[in-house]
C-alpha cells in the first residue's frame, strides 16, 4: 500500500481488527497520524502487543 494512503482511517481500521476497543483505536490512530508512531498497546483480546509505525 502507498505509504502516503496510510493515514488515520487506515491505522483506524487496522486497530480495529486487532481487537482493540473503539476509544482505543481512536487514539493510537491519531496518534499515528500525528507522529508516525501509535506506541505500545495490547491487542488480539489482550494477547499480544503491538505498535504501527511509518518506516
Amino acid at each position: 500500500m502507498d505509504e502516503n494512503k496510510r493515514g488515520w482511517v487506515w491505522a483506524y481500521r487496522k486497530v480495529r481488527g486487532w481487537h482493540v476497543s473503539g476509544v482505543q483505536a481512536c487514539y493510537r490512530a491519531t496518534r499515528f497520524a500525528l507522529t508516525g508512531d501509535s506506541g505500545s498497546f495490547h491487542s488480539h483480546g489482550g494477547w499480544r502487543k503491538s505498535r504501527l509505525t511509518r518506516g
